[in-house]
């Protein structure tokens, strides 16, 4: 090595450390060019399509089973019974974060829009059962017990409406045909008036002999013949 090649690197070893200071001083003297966030007192603002934390909403959530079968990493627990109204009904849904890999798959197959992506991302913790996110507070069995009660009482009150059923067409079958036969002290011809004043005619006279009809009609033809006198 020569002595021209030695005193190159002097000189380069010179400007390159100049520069580097220049810049240095550069952030250290301007305020604009500050980097350095004062964590956990600021934090840097998360993207719109930042891929958290998962969060489910329960009172949208239908129990469809569609994010665990989704899930590659089998990161989502969930026990559903079903209720009186013949829906689903959750007991528990359990996310373990320290599993998941946030690849989005679960939220996307979602059909209601239920299960999203937050903006969390601080989760230290020296336990492992810390990372798993309970979403329902209360027990499974208290559920899954209350959710039978519900479905026995509609179950109940259906059989009980089913069986008055039958009790009130024969009653009403009962009162049609009471309505239809005439009491045992009705006599015929009284029943035929009845029914002939009720349909809006006059009622048939009685069946007469054939003389009596006879001088019925005379006596209409001739109404204003004189007396005979009296001997």
């Amino acid at each position: 090595m020569g002595l021209k090649a030695y005193l190159n690197d002097i000189v380069e070893a010179v400007v390159t450390t100049a520069k580097g200071m220049r810049i240095t001083a550069r952030y250290g003297v301007d305020p604009k060019e500050e980097v350095t966030l004062q964590y956990p007192e600021e934090r840097w603002e998360i993207p719109k399509d930042y891929r958290g934390f998962l969060h489910n909403d329960i009172k949208t959530c239908t129990a469809c089973n569609m994010c665990v079968k989704t899930c590659p990493v089998d990161c989502i627990s969930l026990e559903s019974v079903r209720g009186a109204d013949k829906k689903m009904v959750l007991c528990s849904y359990d996310i373990n974060i320290g599993r998941c890999m946030y690849c989005g798959l679960c939220v996307e197959v979602c059909p209601v829009n239920s299960l999203t992506h937050t903006s969390g991302y601080e989760m230290a913790s020296v336990d492992r059962g810390e990372m798993i996110l309970h979403f329902i507070a209360e027990d499974p069995a208290e559920i899954k017990a209350r959710v039978a009660r519900q479905v026995a009482e509609a179950a109940a009150k259906v059989a009980a409406q089913a069986a008055a059923k039958p009790a009130e067409a024969a009653e009403a079958q009962a009162s049609a045909k009471s309505a239809e036969v005439p009491s045992s002290g009705t006599k015929p011809s009284d029943v035929s008036s009845v029914a002939g004043k009720a349909g809006g005619g006059e009622p048939k006279p009685p069946n007469l002999p054939s003389e009596a009809v006879k001088v019925a009609k005379e006596g209409e033809k001739a109404p204003n013949a004189a007396p005979e006198k009296k001997e």
